[in-house]
């Protein structure tokens, strides 16, 4: 910034922004009477809140010639940044007031959930909110948690989070899981149901759905095999095949193309309902996240 104009901001910084507006009609009208009539303002108003403007700056704006008015060098210097300023302040001003969702917004979700719940939400946000850039990561549930913690995700959906006082938690619709096994496997009704060496097919440590799998597992066995899988189709195709079970949401056995090829176990009332909500972090609301948990509200069918 031009060095005067800096130490004016800096020791006289009580310059009214209404001043610069009628020194900057003043030079784009060419006159103290056009620029008043321009501002709705008699003349002698004008006159009046340029000399202050003169006082306060310590220099004159303006080289008066009878019954006109041409700019001075010091009025040169100041005529850009007088502009910039007011438009600054324009739009601040109008971005105060306008709340529409604009920007980034980055989403988390459990990867059952983007594939099951999410496409027609997702659709219709965009549709309806097009100056939203949505960036969506899938990971499991404790994964979730920790990035919205760390600020690297606006918001999550996961399943049954526990109450942190950094977080906002809204619940926001159930799911029913089940166990799945291949067709071959018995009616399973109890852990002990359930061979010795049955591997259990699931996504990491994180997740909620494994970690209510192996809590049900362990009312009755102290080892569990897990084999590590980070993809439901890759989970379900395995789970098929005999390499073991798993535990999914029923939602997403509607849209598996090869969901004949499984026996679907029911849970015990105890264990089947887990709760799925949006988390964010408390000190961090942006207007697209609470229109993307409306869009979610009214488009996911319960």
């Amino acid at each position: 910034m031009n060095a005067f104009v800096f130490s004016f901001i800096e020791h006289r910084g009580h310059m009214e922004l209404s001043d610069l507006k009628v020194f900057i009609e003043v030079v784009e009208n060419g006159g103290i009477t056009r620029a008043a009539a321009q501002l709705n303002r008699v003349p002698s108003n004008v006159t009046a809140r340029i000399k202050k403007l003169e006082q306060e700056l310590g220099k004159s704006l303006f080289i008066r010639e009878k019954n006109r008015v041409r700019i001075s060098s010091t009025g040169e210097q100041l005529l850009p940044y007088a502009k910039q300023l007011l438009a600054l302040a324009q739009k601040t001003l109008d971005e105060l007031i306008d709340n529409s969702p604009k920007g980034k917004l980055r989403l988390g979700s459990m990867e059952a959930v983007a594939a099951t719940r999410l496409v027609e939400p997702l659709m219709n946000f965009h549709r309806e909110y097009p100056e939203v850039e949505l960036a969506i990561k899938t990971a499991p549930t404790g994964d979730l948690i920790k990035l919205v913690l760390d600020g690297e995700l606006d918001m999550a959906l996961v399943a049954d989070p526990k109450k942190d006082s950094r977080l906002v938690i809204t619940p926001v619709f159930k799911e029913t899981l089940a166990m799945v096994s291949d067709l071959g496997h018995k009616l399973i009704k109890c852990p002990q149901d359930l061979k010795s060496d049955t591997t259990i097919m699931g996504f990491s440590t994180n997740c909620a759905y494994r970690t209510r799998l192996t809590d049900w597992l362990r009312q009755d066995r102290d080892v569990i095999k897990a084999i590590e899988i980070n993809s439901y189709h890759t989970l379900l195709s395995c789970v098929a095949a005999g390499m073991g079970v798993g535990i999914v949401p029923l939602a997403l056995l509607d849209n598996y193309p090869f969901a004949n090829s499984l026996q679907v176990h029911p849970l015990p009332a105890k264990w089947q309902l887990s709760v799925t909500s949006f988390i964010w972090r408390d000190d961090s609301v942006k207007t697209s996240m609470e229109a993307f948990v409306k869009c979610v509200n009214g488009n996911i069918q319960l």
